[in-house]
């Protein structure tokens, strides 16, 4: 399959599940109103930098399924499932460790006057760690339609989450929970699609994990660079402005993220495609489609945030929102370079040996 079209069936789960995902926002935003969401958006932003490591682990269970898919080793897949799983509980165990030991000093940061928030996002954390082990060998597998559909299934349950949580007024604390449970259903749902990958009576010698290891942390480096320029922000905007100013910075930050959305779904399926490749020129070909890609979405998209912000929050979050209009017109803007770098960034990760 081509890369336009692996990357059309991926944005077609990223088109729905953010359609969900957006529905979530809108819906949490209204309901919560600007100083509740403020502080909502700063434990999700916290929430993001403690979980850099997501997105390394599933990038690296990609790359080397994607190289023992190519080698017809589903036994080093499995292996490489079984041991990535096991690691996976014990560091989650030890942030959430971490996190509920200093979660009073982080809430009295962020001007939160609860500290049960800050220890939900750790409990959040265990569940997002389980869901990128089985996620990563579905994409290095090249399973997009499964991998869409993961997403899909993953937003609508954060959806219905969030409306049982906040009828049952859990207020700030339910949508945060929402959101961990969510990845934990999405989590269970990817089992009967790795039935192939099951073989049993494999000795742990037969696969090397310190490449692996070494990859993971490589990708950890890049997504703290990037994930940093998205999120340390908004916990510095609550630490030093009001909760209902945050409110509209989380809100325009949402609306803006269209945008690494839909270039995200390009990376997505570049990755593998790159990571299968030996031949550097085809490699490189793969890259410049998919970056030539990433320009064109993210310039449309950025036309459209500077063209009508205050049309598209009027009608997403309301007019109680309005004030985050002139942080989504150079939000926009910002979001070109960010998917650019996000999509380079990729393409070094995915080449490296």
């Amino acid at each position: 399959m081509s890369l336009l079209k692996n990357s059309t069936i991926v944005i077609a789960g990223v088109i729905v599940s953010n359609l969900l995902a957006y529905l979530f926002h809108f819906i949490a935003g209204r309901m919560l109103g600007p100083e509740e969401y403020g502080e909502f958006g700063a434990l999700m932003a916290l929430y993001l930098i403690v979980a850099l490591p997501v997105a390394s682990l599933a990038f690296a269970i990609s790359k080397f399924t994607a190289k023992f898919n190519t080698g017809n080793a589903p036994g080093k897949i499995a292996l490489l499932r079984k041991k990535m799983q096991n690691d996976v509980l014990i560091f989650s165990g030890v942030m959430l460790f971490l996190v509920i030991l200093f979660s009073k000093i982080i809430a009295n940061f962020l001007n939160i006057t609860s500290a049960i928030s800050v220890t939900i996002v750790g409990i959040t954390l265990v569940f997002a760690l389980l869901l990128p082990v089985n996620n990563g060998i579905l994409l290095g597998m090249k399973k997009f339609r499964v991998i869409s559909m993961n997403a899909v299934i993953e937003a609508l349950a954060r959806l219905v989450l969030l409306l049982v949580f906040l009828y049952l007024d859990y207020s700030v604390n339910g949508a945060v929970l929402a959101y961990g449970v969510a990845y934990f259903v999405a989590f269970l749902w990817t089992f009967p699609y790795l039935k192939e990958v099951r073989v049993t009576g494999i000795s742990v010698d037969k696969i090397e994990v310190k490449p692996i290891y070494k990859f993971i942390f490589q990708v950890l480096l890049v997504n703290i660079i990037i994930q940093s320029i998205l999120n340390v922000p908004s916990l510095f905007v609550k630490h030093f402005y009001t909760s209902e100013f945050t409110g509209y910075w989380t809100a325009a930050l949402n609306i803006a993220r269209i945008s690494l959305f839909i270039t995200g779904a390009i990376t997505f399926v570049m990755f593998p495609e790159i990571a299968g490749e030996e031949a550097v020129r085809a490699k490189r070909k793969v890259f410049q489609k998919a970056a030539f890609l990433v320009i064109i979405a993210s310039l449309i998209m950025a036309i459209i945030f500077f063209a009508i912000p205050q049309l598209l929050i009027n009608i997403l979050y309301g007019s109680q929102y309005l004030g985050a209009v002139k942080i989504l017109e150079w939000m926009g803007i910002a979001m070109i370079f960010i998917g650019l770098l996000q999509v380079y960034a990729n393409y070094f990760l995915a080449k490296l040996k």
